[in-house]
């Protein structure tokens, strides 16, 4: 199978760099440590989740129903409503499954973090929120990023991260802040909706400090696997 990973991160003594587009191989980018892999739930995904459940690399497995930012959509080939999310601490094994189980036609992407900014005791993650920035941030700003995040009680976790993709043909469009994600941890208290509009709010807190996070993608977690 002729896998393919799109990424636009370059990281060199710390300091974050934008690269042009490159397509490499799946196995030169086996060494991001912890991250989410995001498979849609198809008629193979079962024998995944099974191989998954006995991956000694596999911190949470969940399955999440998405929602995509209408502008978001078209970076996503063949995109789902239902996900199994699989939280990792080194890719190598997830891939070695993917290899084997993956649909022909599927289409999986993974954001995979680069800098945590802060992790809080929780006992669950019910909601996982992506979003982007089109530039990249000082370090001051990430500060403010941080702190703002750090005070929200139901944030248990922000991440600075990168997306990729996972998949057997060349993209349609490449998504152009793929280096500058931000990942976000809710545990939420009573339904999905509102985790929706806790995080909205959020961004919007952070948006006031003059940094506009943009919506990507959120996966509000019915049930977890493992």
């Amino acid at each position: 199978m002729d896998q393919k990973i799109c990424s636009t991160i370059k990281i060199k003594n710390g300091y974050k760099y934008s690269s042009p587009i490159t397509i490499v191989e799946l196995s030169d980018a086996t060494n991001a440590p912890r991250g989410y892999v995001c498979y849609p739930r198809d008629n193979n995904a079962q024998s995944l989740i099974d191989y998954w459940k006995d991956c000694d690399v596999v911190r949470d497995l969940y399955f999440a129903t998405a929602t995509f930012a209408f502008e978001s959509k078209p970076y996503f080939p063949n995109n789902s409503n239902h996900y199994i999310l699989v939280k990792y601490d080194g890719l190598d094994k997830i891939v070695q499954g993917i290899s084997k189980y993956q649909s022909p036609n599927s289409s999986l992407f993974l954001f995979s973090n680069e800098t945590e900014l802060f992790e809080k005791y929780h006992e669950k993650v019910s909601y996982l929120s992506i979003y982007y920035t089109r530039y990249d941030q000082d370090n001051q700003e990430v500060r403010d990023i941080a702190g703002i995040l750090a005070r929200r009680d139901m944030v248990v976790s922000a991440n600075l991260g990168n997306l990729k993709f996972i998949i057997n043909k060349k993209l349609p469009f490449i998504f152009p802040h793929s280096d500058n994600i931000i990942i976000l941890e809710v545990e939420g208290k009573k339904s999905h909706q509102s985790d929706q509009n806790y995080c909205e709010k959020t961004r919007k807190d952070v948006a006031r400090k003059g940094i506009p996070l943009i919506n990507l993608v959120s996966f509000s977690i019915l049930e977890k696997l493992r």
